[in-house]
């Protein structure tokens, strides 16, 4: 049981001794003789101003709202666009004038599909930022909100 104190013991002063001598550095020097330091080896200041390539570079973070609003800008009018043409399809659609006049009615549909994939492109992009945050954040509710709007901006051209 002693022995086992005294190995502790010192094993515990090897770590301490190692995090108190911090960290080392080899370095050679102008004869090309390495030398180990504990202080960074002697290089020219313009070398060391320098970004390295392959540096890491920060970004400024972007909170998720900010994020949303910016998606809700370059999406709204192609969306909005969507949501009119999807209610006048679905009137003539239910009035029967698609089934009498198919052809007149198949470039609206044909627009249609390509605005569907505008708007699962959009969904994607938002469920990323919104779907860390849950149901209950702000930024869920913004995007509700969003939807609303862009339901509003199809209500404008039926009524």
């Amino acid at each position: 049981m002693q022995i086992r104190k005294h190995a502790i013991l010192v094993f515990s002063l090897i770590v301490l001794a190692q995090a108190a001598h911090g960290q080392s550095y080899k370095c050679k020097s102008a004869g090309g003789r390495i030398e180990y330091s504990d202080i960074p080896c002697a290089t020219d200041k313009d070398e060391l101003s320098k970004p390295k390539s392959g540096a890491v570079v920060s970004r400024p973070v972007v909170a998720p709202l900010q994020q949303l609003d910016a998606l809700f800008k370059e999406y709204e009018s192609r969306l909005c666009e969507r949501e009119k043409l999807a209610t006048e399809v679905d009137l003539a659609r239910r009035d029967g004038e698609i089934a009498k006049n198919a052809d007149a009615w198949k470039s609206k549909q044909d627009r249609l599909g390509n605005m569907n994939e505008t708007l699962i492109e959009f969904q994607g992009k938002a469920g990323k930022i919104t779907r860390a945050a849950g149901n209950d954040s702000p930024e869920s509710t913004a995007t509700r909100k969003f939807q609303s709007k862009l339901k509003d901006c199809a209500k404008t051209t039926t009524n």
